[in-house]
């Protein structure tokens, strides 16, 4: 039979068998975790570099945006007090201009694809500032509104405004030209000399008194400023949504 002395240092042994073999496994879910804690962390710089180029071009596009918002808005101001006055009565805008900005709804390419792909592969929670996680998971709220606005103000124009004025018999060309058209320095505006409607008082007085044109300036002026709000909305959360990715970098 074992002395008790010799089954006492058995046990010692088993016991510190037992507590190496528990100290080694959590050692190594230890090292696992902190090792896939630094990996997501990798991943989560990765990610805001992403996120971080994503939105300064969306702050930009909406920052251009408000800009162009301003202009147009203008414009239409312009179109609705001469038609009050029953002719053209502006200064600061000629009538073909104005009408080209009637003729030129904006649309705006908002970058997702970095916010999109992290929400539909649930690794929102890669993302360890909560705020920035709420915001970027409102995000699209914003600049879905914006997009909504803009749908309008083109579907408008397309089917409304252009149709009405083409039935006048108009020529749009100078209107066009400064509107809707993009030209490479050096190429031509229009293949032809343009005509310009302010050059026809008569035709502009036609124009202005015209009730249907009165009523689709007053909605297409409405509408869009209305989206200058919307506008205004998805920057400010861009801007957010940038100041806290660059305290998280």
């Amino acid at each position: 039979m074992e002395s008790a002395l010799g089954q006492g240092s058995k046990a010692s042994r088993f016991l510190v068998e037992a507590l190496v073999i528990v100290s080694s496994i959590l050692l190594a879910f230890g090292i696992d975790a902190w090792w896939g804690a630094r990996l997501d962390r990798v991943e989560e710089t990765e990610i805001l570099a992403g996120l971080h180029r994503e939105f300064t071009g969306n702050r930009d596009v909406l920052a251009r945006r408000i800009e162009q918002h301003g202009i147009m808005l203008a414009a239409f101001s312009a179109v609705l007090a001469s038609i009050e006055q029953g002719e053209w009565t502006s200064t600061e805008w000629e009538v073909d201009d104005a009408i080209g900005q009637l003729l030129s709804p904006p649309t705006s390419d908002l970058g997702n694809g970095v916010r999109d792909a992290l929400v539909q592969a649930g690794r929102l929670e890669i993302i360890s500032n909560g705020l920035l996680r709420e915001r970027l998971a409102e995000w699209p709220a914003f600049y879905e509104e914006v997009l909504d606005d803009e749908i309008f103000s083109r579907e408008m124009v397309l089917y409304q405004v252009v149709p009405f004025l083409t039935r006048q018999g108009l020529d749009l060309s100078a209107a066009l030209v400064s509107g809707t058209m993009v030209v490479e320095p050096g190429a031509d505006a229009w293949p032809i000399a343009v005509a310009r409607i302010g050059d026809d008082p008569a035709a502009t007085r036609r124009l202005l008194s015209n009730t249907e044109f009165r009523s689709l300036v007053q909605v297409r002026y409405s509408y869009w400023h209305h989206a200058g709000g919307e506008y205004r909305a998805a920057l400010g959360v861009a801007e957010e949504i940038l100041r806290l990715i660059e305290e998280a970098m």
